[in-house]
């Protein structure tokens, strides 16, 4: 069907506009298109690699061998674009036009059918004049024999220093006329032939025939239209147009449109071509006049912005180039610029889809599938009267500083508008991909302002700018394009209020939308990162608080939309990860993976009433990111300090000698485990001692239990002696805004706990293993082998006595703890003797499946959620030694259990496993001393090596 209307606006004319609604092509077509692309030595390097990468996308997407022309002094037209799906084009020597010609004259004879031509350029014939003219006049008189129903188009893409007249000629070669793209920027000359090959494939050509006149329009929309000013239509005479395309030529009904949508009104503006400054001015002044209606549905409110964005920016590259001619600088890049200009709305709707990346394109079909005007429409309808006259009494407190709607008004007239607090903020391009970096808060006002009323108050202040100015773009738009609020304050932006619970519900679905526009000026880049981008400005805005009751109620407003987002939203929660809150809490491992800026997790905690939580993670986070940028050149030093104390305080022993053994063995069974248990949580625990160490030749320093707080203190201030023990402003700060006491963190810390956490940002350059933690010793590996300085002497009843405790541990805790004690490489005389144990206890034995978790936790090197192992043997399974008899050890453990288990360390790594017999090599490694590096790949049980 097809319906017109005449226009408002009379530009140059009165107008009449026509949409066709037509099948949309979904498919790319298989029509004869034929690249012919300028392979001279101009276009070596960044220009051919770009057109390479456009003919390696389309036939990657279409997996169509269209046929690719070449030329530089002769012409090649034996390739297709599947020559570049794995290398370029070479670009050398001169450009011989004539000889291009010559060949797509020749093609044409052989095969005599529709095509359609991209022919681009980007330098000056090589050849003589006359030899141009003649191949442009045989190729012209071949079109010209061609039968009527064969249809010629070549689309030109000039790229640098190119003739536009020459260029213009061969867009005009064809049955019909192509259209033309210029680039100046090997960048643009990508995207330009992106978009003329995706028009060239997708584009349906449309004639209409209205009172005998034809009108032709290119299209790859679900919508066609048609701007004519020459007829005057009679709906009392007129009432059907003839439609040819492709497809055939059918009879169309013509109505009248009763009520034309400013939508429609845009896209008819959108086909007028400006002829100078005056009439720019005039599509300009009629564009912003155009405003949404309440009765709008969001997606329609979306594509009016966005069109209305496109013309604007065309209208101020109209403008700069009027401005050069007018002034008489008119080089050959201004014709040109000019020429491709006109040609733009053709390609306004696949350049829209291509903005911000592809976010755009994922928002466009979130909208399009997503029935959000319904959505609304039952949220509106679901308020009772009671709701209502709630709604009601809120009534005062926010009302519209343009339209005079209160909260009350607004909800009862539409159900996609919302109420907004206006702020002035300072954006750059990196908003678009890091949200919490690229906006700056510089002012918050105390106007309210509905959002239909901020955006459409927006694109009327853009009229009263100078044409120097560029909206859309990121530079200089920050204070130039601001609407004014109630005291006269600027405002580019605003913030949402939650107001009630009805309006926060619009404000969620709506969300996408305004958060696309305050961070990427497009309504259509929402991206899941700008929720907590939102956070950072949550930050801003209560640190600029004023301290009046009234800013107070509007940030207060403002915080429970944040709530809403940080406790409802998927987005959020994705984006920000389900745990992370939780995760940075809980250790350095949680801190270290993220990238957030500070004041996110404080608001979080804030929003979530868990702000004394989060402050100290926050703090040790700070001192981490500090000591990272700036590690101090006496590293070593400090960790040794930290370890041991003041050197001329430090406490040295040496490893006991005596051959008692097992002077503790009589004790409660269940008191020595108990130490163990406490061992296995927490390294730093000392358990009871079963055996006796063996002298190791020489002092060894012991680890201080007693923190030196007047020794972290200096290295705390040490990060910026201006800040007391080097807590940050922004913990100042939301101290401060949450009415608890500046020092808090100086009077929270738990200085034995901050010593462990510098010493794990401090023993490793990168990140901290998640094996390394406060509980245990291994951050003390940093300064040596701790299995070289504690050493046991394994004698026979040494032996017999911790087997014995390690056989009967009535938990896997305390055998971890035992474990880790007394075989810290998982190997030795103990280990030995334990496994030997474990293979041949009776299977009646009441221990047996106490026995067989005990294997199953060396094989998996887990206890419940912890490993048994955290020590460099963490990163090796387990696979016994060649004395265990691994069908005995299936049948123990289960034949299904060991096949999971072993399936689930396949892949990983494994210690080399020696003779059954322990006696060491001649490099001193053996059972009971592997040779750390040599290692292999666990294939199986049985597998060993």
């Amino acid at each position: 069907m097809a319906s017109y209307f005449k226009t408002p606006f009379n530009i140059g004319g009165h107008h009449h506009y026509i949409e066709l609604k037509v099948p949309k092509n979904e498919t790319p077509s298989n029509n004869n298109i034929i690249c012919c692309v300028d392979v001279s030595g101009s276009m070596s390097g960044s220009p051919i690699r770009n057109v390479c990468e456009v003919l390696r996308d389309v036939y990657k997407r279409t997996n169509i061998e269209y046929p690719l022309f070449t030329y530089n002094t002769t012409a090649n037209t034996q390739l297709t674009i599947k020559a570049v799906e794995n290398k370029d084009l070479n670009a050398s020597g001169g450009t011989s036009f004539s000889s291009i010609f010559t060949a797509i004259q020749n093609h044409l004879i052989s095969n005599q059918k529709s095509t359609t031509f991209i022919f681009m350029t980007d330098g000056q014939d090589g050849d003589s004049q006359d030899a141009l003219k003649r191949a442009m006049t045989f190729l012209n008189l071949t079109i010209k024999g061609l039968a009527k129903t064969v249809a010629i188009v070549f689309h030109v893409i000039g790229f640098g220093e190119v003739n536009n007249n020459f260029l213009d000629e061969v867009r005009k070669l064809g049955t019909k006329e192509g259209l033309f793209r210029y680039s100046t920027q090997s960048a643009e000359l990508q995207n330009n032939f992106n978009d003329m090959f995706e028009y060239a494939m997708s584009a349906k050509e449309y004639t209409i025939v209205i009172n005998n006149q034809s009108y032709t329009a290119n299209c790859n929309e679900e919508t066609v239209g048609f701007l004519i000013n020459n007829i005057n239509i009679d709906d009392t005479i007129t009432n059907e147009i003839i439609v040819k395309s492709s497809d055939g030529e059918l009879k169309v009904p013509l109505d009248l449109k009763e009520n034309i949508s400013p939508l429609h009104v845009v896209r008819a503006l959108n086909l007028i071509s400006p002829d100078d400054e005056e009439s720019v001015q005039q599509i300009r002044t009629y564009l912003y006049s155009i405003i949404p209606t309440g009765n709008m549905d969001p997606t329609e409110k979306l594509e009016l912005e966005q069109i209305k964005k496109e013309i604007d920016e065309r209208l101020m590259e109209y403008t700069k180039l009027f401005t050069q001619i007018k002034i008489g600088q008119v080089p050959e890049q201004v014709k040109l610029k000019l020429s491709a200009l006109r040609h733009d709305p053709t390609f306004a709707n696949a350049q829209r889809r291509k903005k911000l990346d592809l976010r755009i394109n994922k928002n466009v079909d979130y909208f399009r599938k997503t029935d959000i005007s319904g959505i609304l429409d039952g949220y509106k309808k679901d308020i009772d009267q009671q709701g209502w006259n709630y709604i009601k009494e809120q009534k005062p407190d926010w009302v519209c500083i343009y339209s005079n709607d209160d909260i009350y008004d607004m909800m009862r007239k539409t159900s996609d508008n919302i109420m907004c607090l206006g702020i002035l903020i300072e954006r750059n391009e990196e908003a678009i991909k890091s949200p919490t970096k690229g906006l700056k808060l510089i002012n918050v006002s105390n106007t309210i302002i509905s959002y239909d009323s901020f955006i459409a108050a927006m694109d009327l202040a853009k009229t009263t700018q100078t044409n120097n100015n560029n909206y859309g773009q990121f530079n200089g738009i920050n204070d130039a394009y601001c609407v004014v609020g109630q005291l006269h304050e600027k405002i580019n932006a605003v913030i949402p209020l939650y107001i009630n619970y009805e309006h926060m519900k619009r404000i969620r679905i709506l969300e996408g939308i305004w958060l696309g526009y305050m961070f990427t000026l497009d309504s259509y880049g929402y991206d899941k990162q700008q929720e907590i981008g939102l956070l950072k400005l949550l930050y801003d805005i209560i640190m600029q608080r004023t301290g009046t009751s009234r800013y107070k109620q509007i940030v207060k407003e403002f915080e429970k939309v944040c709530h809403f987002i940080i406790t409802e939203s998927i987005g959020f929660k994705t984006a920000y990860g389900e745990q992370t809150y939780e995760n940075f809490i809980a250790s350095i491992h949680g801190r270290q993976n993220g990238t957030y800026d500070l004041s996110i997790p404080l608001i979080i905690g804030y929003l979530k009433n868990d702000f004394e939580n989060i402050l100290i993670p926050v703090y040790y986070e700070y001192l981490r990111q500090c000591l990272r940028k700036n590690r101090p050149v006496n590293k070593n030093a400090i960790i040794d300090r930290l370890l041991y104390g003041d050197e001329n305080q430090r406490v040295k022993t040496v490893a006991s000698n005596t051959n008692s053994t097992g002077s503790d063995i009589n004790l409660d069974p269940d008191y020595v485990e108990q130490s163990f248990i406490k061992y296995f949580h927490d390294e730093m625990c000392q358990p009871i001692e079963l055996i006796p160490e063996t002298t190791t030749g020489e002092d060894r320093k012991l680890i201080t239990t007693e923190p030196e707080i007047e020794y972290i203190k200096t290295i705390l201030q040490s990060i910026d002696n201006q800040l007391s023990l080097g807590v940050p402003t922004v913990i100042k700060d939301m101290l401060k805004y949450c009415e608890l006491d500046e020092n808090y963190i100086e009077n929270h810390l738990d200085y034995d706990d901050l010593r462990k956490e510098l010493l794990m940002i401090l023993c490793y350059d990168s990140i901290v293993p998640t094996n390394t933690t406060k509980s245990n010793k291994l951050l003390m590996n940093f300064l040596g082998n701790r299995d070289n300085s504690t050493i046991f002497n394994f004698t026979p009843e040494a032996v017999r006595i911790i087997t014995y405790k390690i056989l009967t541990a009535k938990t896997l805790e305390g055998f971890g703890g035992l474990l880790r004690k007394y075989c810290p490489k998982r190997c030795g005389p103990v280990f030995t003797e334990a496994i030997k144990n474990f293979m041949i206890l009776p299977q009646t034995n009441e221990n047996n499946v106490l026995i067989k978790e005990k294997l199953i936790a060396l094989l998996t090197n887990t206890v419940g959620y912890s490993r048994l192992y955290n020590n460099q043997m963490s990163n090796f399974c387990w696979q016994p030694l060649a004395d265990v008899d691994i069908s005995l050890l299936e049948k123990i453990v289960g034949s299904d259990e060991l096949k999971k288990i072993e399936q689930d360390n396949r892949g990983k790594k494994v210690l080399h496993c020696y003779r059954i017999i322990n006696k060491l090599n001649h490099h001193g490694c053996g059972n009971y001393n592997p040779n750390m590096n040599y290692t292999f790949t666990f294939t199986g049980y049985n597998d060993r090596h």
